[in-house]
């Protein structure tokens, strides 16, 4: 005892008694913990290992799925097809027709025979009544395009250039002015840039203005005239003994008003107006030409324009024309 009350009297006196409390109640606990008798230990789990040999010749690899395996796999909406079959393409079946009614069939006709028996059924979408197959579309018979004419009317004011501004008036094609009894000039057409006006001028007539001269101004066979221009037109005139004298005897004055084109798809409206032509005016033209030669002009009908010849055109006419007048002195 002396031994323990001088430890703790040292223990006390160096501070050191929480240390001796900890050592009292260790000392304490030690019996009782040595007073249990230990838990006996769990025998270790042994596991069945079979042999490779006895797993490969009686269990299978692959287990067969059961009833509950197949309600737990995910559902695929459709019908399940196979991905290795190619798409068969569907064969197209005509749709029915239509039953016959008791009303459609037709009764005898005038003469007694028996009419038909039933009327053809139209289908609808199918052009002449055709029955229609799902997924093949009827072709459509091409459409021809209308054909276009190109028309075109003068307005021109023309008259003494004494008598002050003239009426317009609207001239046919081979037109004479002032008139068929004293031509002055012919009215041959337009050109192909629907803005010039070609007339014919009489042999004698002396041009001035805004017009241009073919083939030349001293020696002036045909002018173009174009919308707003004037042109002045001298008539000489003649003595007793045949010769001219310096002053004119008349003058006229033209003034191009108005060329206007017209396009139309009426075959019937084309040829009414092609054929305004003057009567009168083609003769006297006929006549200029047995006399002086073809003009460097042909009007094309097909178009409604009048077409300038080339040089090799112009030769070709020249030679039919003297070709024709030669047959026509043989005959006579």
């Amino acid at each position: 005892m002396t031994v323990l009350n001088d430890t703790w009297r040292f223990l006390v006196q160096r501070k050191l008694w929480p240390v001796a409390l900890l050592l009292v109640a260790a000392a304490a606990a030690v019996p009782m913990l040595l007073g249990k008798e230990p838990a006996a230990p769990a025998a270790p789990a042994t596991a069945a290992v079979k042999s490779e040999e006895s797993t490969l010749t009686t269990e299978p690899i692959v287990v067969p799925a059961g009833d509950g395996d197949r309600a737990q796999r995910r559902r695929v909406l459709g019908s399940p097809k196979d991905p290795f079959k190619p798409n068969a393409t569907p064969t197209p079946t005509p749709e029915p027709a239509a039953p016959t009614s008791p009303a459609s069939t037709g009764g005898g006709d005038a003469t007694g025979g028996q009419g038909p028996t039933s009327a053809p059924v139209s289908t609808l979408g199918s052009p002449g009544g055709a029955p229609s197959v799902p997924g093949f579309t009827t072709p459509m018979a091409p459409v021809t395009p209308k054909k276009h004419y190109e028309l075109f009317e003068l307005t021109v004011r023309f008259g003494s250039s004494e008598e002050g501004t003239q009426p317009r008036q609207d001239v046919k094609r081979l037109e004479a002015l002032p008139s068929s009894e004293e031509p002055v000039l012919i009215y041959l057409g337009v050109l192909k840039d629907n803005k010039t006006a070609v007339f014919m001028v009489d042999s004698g007539i002396v041009a001035q203005g805004d017009g241009e001269c073919h083939p030349s101004r001293a020696a002036c066979e045909t002018i173009h005239l174009k919308e707003g221009e004037t042109e002045f037109f001298d008539v000489p005139s003649e003595s007793s003994d045949g010769s001219t004298d310096a002053a004119p005897a008349a003058q006229y004055q033209l003034d191009v008003v108005k060329i206007r084109k017209t396009v139309t798809t009426s075959a019937k409206k084309a040829n009414r107006s092609l054929a305004r032509v003057s009567r009168s005016g083609r003769q006297i033209l006929r006549a200029r030409i047995a006399g002086d030669g073809p003009l460097r002009y042909r009007y094309d009908r097909r178009t409604g324009r009048l077409q300038k010849l080339d040089r090799k055109a112009y030769k070709a006419v020249v030679a039919k024309a003297a070709k024709a007048a030669n047959v026509h002195e043989g005959r006579s």
